[in-house]
Parts: C-alpha cells; sequence; structure tokens
C-alpha cells in the first residue's frame, strides 16, 4: 500500500538528519544525551504491527519517519481506522504513563524508521527532567485535542457521503490551492472505508458517483479533485 519512502537510519538523535524542531526533537542539550542513549531505532517494514489493542505496550514507539495507521475492532468485528499517525507521532504514548493497555492496534503502512524506548526508562527520563515531562504533557494534549476534531468531524457528517468527501478533502488541507490537487491512491477501497465507518462496496460506488460527476478523477496512481469547492459543497 503506497510508496516507501527511503530512509537511511541514524543512530543518533542528535545528530539525525529527520530531527525537527518541538516534540522530543526540541530538548535541551544535556537532556537530549540522555534520551539519546535510551533505546534504539529500527527499520520496519509496511504491514507491521507495533501494538495490539487490549495489551499492554512495552514502551513508546517514536515514527522519526514513515507513516502508521491507528486502528480500533468494533463491536460488530469491522476495523475501523481512526487516523494515519505522520511523522514524529509518539504511539503508546498515553498508555505507557497511565500503565494500561493500548486502546489501539498500530500497523505501519510503509517503512519507516522507529525509535523504541522501554516503559521503565521512558518513565524515568520523564520523572528526571521537567522539560521531557512539559514535552510529554504536551503531545497527550494534542493527542487530545486532534482526537476531539476527529469525532466532531465524523459525527458532524450525516451520510458516507459526507464522510468520503471530508476524507479526501483532508488529504489537501494543506494545499492552499483550489483546483487541480493531486494526491496518490495508496489507500485501497477498503482501508478507505475502514477510515469512515462503512463497507467497501459504499466506497466503490461513492467514488464512482464522484467521478461520473466530475468531482475527482484518475491520472493513473493520482486521484486528482479539480475543484475542492465543488467538492466541499457535499457536507454543506
Amino acid at each position: 500500500m503506497g510508496v516507501s519512502r527511503r530512509l537511511a537510519i541514524s543512530m543518533d538523535c542528535q545528530s539525525c538528519h529527520l530531527k525537527r524542531p518541538g516534540d522530543f526533537c526540541g530538548l535541551p542539550p544535556p537532556v537530549m544525551a540522555e534520551f539519546n542513549a535510551l533505546g534504539h531505532p529500527t527499520l520496519y517494514p509496511a504491514n507491521a504491527t507495533l501494538m495490539t489493542e487490549g495489551e499492554i505496550p512495552r514502551g513508546v514507539y517514536i515514527a522519526c519517519g514513515g507513516r502508521a495507521k491507528l486502528s480500533i475492532r468494533a463491536r460488530d468485528g469491522k476495523t475501523i481506522i481512526l487516523k494515519i499517525a505522520g511523522d514524529h507521532q509518539v504511539l503508546g504514548l498515553s498508555a505507557v504513563v497511565t500503565g494500561g493497555p493500548s486502546l489501539i492496534t498500530v500497523t505501519t503502512i510503509e517503512l519507516c524508521q522507529i525509535k523504541f524506548i522501554e516503559r521503565d526508562s521512558f518513565l524515568r527520563l520523564i520523572e528526571r527532567s521537567s522539560h521531557a515531562a512539559l514535552a510529554c504533557a504536551t503531545m497527550i494534549a494534542r493527542e487530545i485535542a486532534t482526537s476531539f476534531d476527529d469525532a466532531y468531524d465524523l459525527l458532524l457528517a450525516r451520510s458516507s457521503t459526507e464522510k468520503l468527501a471530508r476524507l479526501l478533502l483532508s488529504w489537501v488541507a494543506n494545499e492552499p490551492r483550489n483546483r487541480d490537487l493531486c494526491v496518490p491512491t495508496e489507500f485501497t477501497h477498503e482501508e478507505m472505508a475502514q477510515m469512515i465507518g462503512s463497507s467497501r462496496e459504499t466506497v466503490t460506488r461513492l467514488l464512482s458517483d464522484m467521478k461520473r460527476k466530475d468531482l475527482i478523477r484518475l491520472e493513473g496512481a493520482t486521484l486528482v479533485i479539480p475543484n475542492r469547492i465543488a467538492l466541499q459543497a457535499i457536507m454543506s
């Protein structure tokens, strides 16, 4: 699913080319040196399960590069994809801090560089360092806020058509243009259905309807949204 990004694994967080401001990457030098000594970075292939819903995670998984899907199992046995975790998200953070089981299953969707830190080592770090504790609290607060936004968007949508339109538009949310917005078609119809709580058949039918109405079109492996405003009108 999708094309794996090329990642050159770095064993040193202080000189890592994936480093960016914020999160744990922004720790002051003395704390960063301690953080650097914890855990180990590893390259995980696509479809690797990092955490399983209902199980207590062994530690935190920091997605230095690559993406993973966060999913849950509904009561009827269906899988629901809650979101796609982007670069630098700390997976398992809430469960490790509270000591409870993971509420989600985390599976890589492409080649990922992951830094794993065992639970006890991570907890000792945030106990000793106020900088690390503040970074941890900030990320948990951000996680709560984005989860609320995701739930609000899902509840606001009144139909599968609206939910699918919201999903497609979320993939081009950072694009300032209106016309000819392009995104790789890296998710299957089944996975898109899991993202909006629908069925594969429904997603296939809705995508066909959108193509017939010129709301979207396919150009090889690329999905094109020719007019964002027209797609947004579905949600009004």
